[in-house]
């Protein structure tokens, strides 16, 4: 017996497959012949072979909308062991910004106490909201929590957004105002084409050759008429 020969029978045996003929799964290694599922690297997940698959036709329950904002809890316990450590006095008072760093929070964080153990001293503190229970125990022992409305701070990406939309807006605008330049110059100018073309008719018209042109014109047809009576 060596080593190399020991079993561990808790383990199912694996399939050796592409080892020659005799094993029974050489060539096509046990996928068959042609086709995408003999393929390597094709295998979509949940594709039922165009119809609607599974976990699309199935309806849904259940799931939370993700928010580009923490909801964050303190409890009174939080501020006890802060004054037990001595990072924060007694009779103190801890500002909105303050709590962020104390907590260490991200940005767009809404911020709210609950009670827990009672408190040892009296604090005034700034959050976003506040338990009917917790506040009264802070003003039991003779502080208070200003509550502070909670405004979401924009990211980089929608303030780009915005920038773009407005800019856009702004070359649509300019674009509006060019076109409707160029098409009142263009009315202009087409009116001042047709006023010299009208002038330059009438001078034609006026012109003595035309009128010499007319009066022959006009005793032809006399001519005619008198013959045919």
């Amino acid at each position: 017996m060596k080593l190399n020969e020991l079993k561990n029978e808790n383990f199912k045996k694996r399939k050796r497959v592409g080892r020659g003929i005799g094993s029974g799964y050489g060539k096509t290694a046990g996928r068959g012949m042609k086709g995408q599922k003999s393929r390597s690297g094709v295998s979509i997940n949940g594709f039922e072979g165009g119809q609607m698959p599974l976990h699309m036709r199935m309806p849904k329950h259940g799931f939370k909308t993700v928010k580009k904002f923490r909801k964050v809890v303190i409890n009174t316990n939080f501020f006890n062991e802060l004054l037990e450590r001595k990072i924060i006095k007694e009779k103190s008072q801890i500002s909105l910004s303050d709590l962020v760093i104390l907590t260490k929070s991200k940005k767009n964080t809404r911020l709210k106490i609950l009670l827990g153990d009672k408190l040892k001293s009296n604090l005034t503190i700034e959050a976003h909201a506040v338990s009917e229970k917790a506040l009264k125990e802070f003003k039991r022992v003779g502080g208070d929590v200003k509550i502070v409305n909670f405004v979401k701070e924009r990211s980089l990406k929608d303030k780009k957004k915005e920038n773009k939309g407005s800019d856009k807006k702004i070359k649509d605008d300019q674009n509006k105002r060019k076109i409707n330049k160029v098409t009142k110059e263009n009315k202009d100018s087409s009116k001042l084409v047709k006023d010299k073309i009208k002038n330059e008719k009438t001078k034609v018209m006026n012109s003595p050759q035309k009128t010499s042109q007319k009066i022959k014109l006009t005793k032809t047809r006399e001519k005619k008429l008198t013959k045919k009576e």
